[in-house]
């Protein structure tokens, strides 16, 4: 079997066996396709073996890769070479001899809550797209979605009136989520002029939608939508937090996902539980959430003023 197809093979085996999400699929694909594209291009022998396996390695070096993204590329591979092995398209037992870079511990960058509240208050909001953004911020922060999340989110995920949405996340899980207040006024105030953000397009008039009584309609059914009235994408939703965050002079590097970690770093911080944190982040592992029981300054402060019997 050649290399290709057994990639092909492998690529079905995880979407359709494992039912693994399109961004980790996506993940496996770009690392274990340059793999394969190294044997191709400069392995002394075209076939996978540990030697290949080394040579790749030594390889990437140079492209000086971060301590997860090497995980990451270590755990595609190893999983790829262990289904090769299963089914028996290679003999040598490769996945036995790797063994995974040591996850380095960092601390996570988050907003404080005043911080975060001024990122909030001073986010442009003129204008339909400013509103939409204000709404994206405030969909984040309160529900601690994923950005993938928030892409993928559907009108029909929304119900404002319970004040909670359903997210499709990891593992091709739906979960539900909660909406505080401030983000279903600014939802509301989205939705109603949702139509204006492909109203000042003319190719968007032409290709997407025609005008009715009720102004540019567009069949697209994601709730954040760009001036072509199609859905949002990550990296536009990361532009926008990143350009908001210039606009509010705010001077740390935050992406949605580190708004995630502010998400679970404030419930934490005011006494929620980890189990509690788990099942809203979505985790599959206690382990995952974990990394923010470090955080918890405030609790912990609180409960030695409480229970410390010289504290006062």
């Amino acid at each position: 079997m050649s290399l290709k197809d057994s990639f092909n093979l492998y690529l079905k085996y995880i979407k359709f066996e494992k039912n693994l999400a399109e961004n980790t699929i996506s993940s496996y694909r770009k690392d274990i396709g340059q793999f394969l594209s190294y044997i191709t291009k400069f392995a002394e022998k075209k076939i996978i073996n540990l030697s290949s396996f080394r040579g790749y390695m030594k390889y990437i070096s140079k492209f000086n890769y971060s301590n997860s993204t090497l995980i990451r590329k270590y755990s595609s591979l190893s999983g790829y070479f262990k289904f090769l092995e299963i089914n028996n398209y290679i003999k040598y037992p490769l996945s036995q001899f790797i063994m995974s870079p040591k996850k380095r511990t960092a601390l996570y960058t988050f907003l404080s809550q005043s911080e975060m509240s001024a990122f909030l208050e001073k986010t442009d909001t003129s204008g339909p797209s400013g509103i939409r953004n204000r709404a994206i911020i405030e969909f984040l922060y309160s529900t601690g979605a994923r950005v993938s999340e928030a892409e993928s989110l559907k009108m029909s995920d929304l119900n404002l009136e319970k004040q909670e949405a359903t997210v499709f996340g990891k593992g091709r899980k739906y979960r539900t989520v909660y909406l505080g207040s401030d983000a279903v006024e600014w939802l509301e105030r989205y939705l109603s002029v949702r139509k204006e953000i492909i109203s000042g397009s003319k190719t968007s008039q032409g290709k997407m939608g025609k005008l009715k009584s009720g102004g540019l309609q567009t069949s697209c059914d994601s709730v954040f939508i760009n001036k072509f009235g199609r859905k949002l994408s990550q990296r536009s939703i990361r532009n926008i937090i990143k350009q908001s965050l210039k606009f509010s002079g705010i001077d740390k590097k935050i992406s949605p996902h580190k708004i995630r970690h502010t998400f679970a770093t404030h419930l934490l911080q005011e006494g929620a539980g980890i189990r509690e944190i788990q099942m809203l982040l979505g985790h599959s592992s206690i382990s995952t959430t974990q990394i923010y029981t470090h955080l918890n300054i405030k609790k912990l402060k609180k409960d030695f003023e409480k229970y410390h019997p010289r504290a006062k």
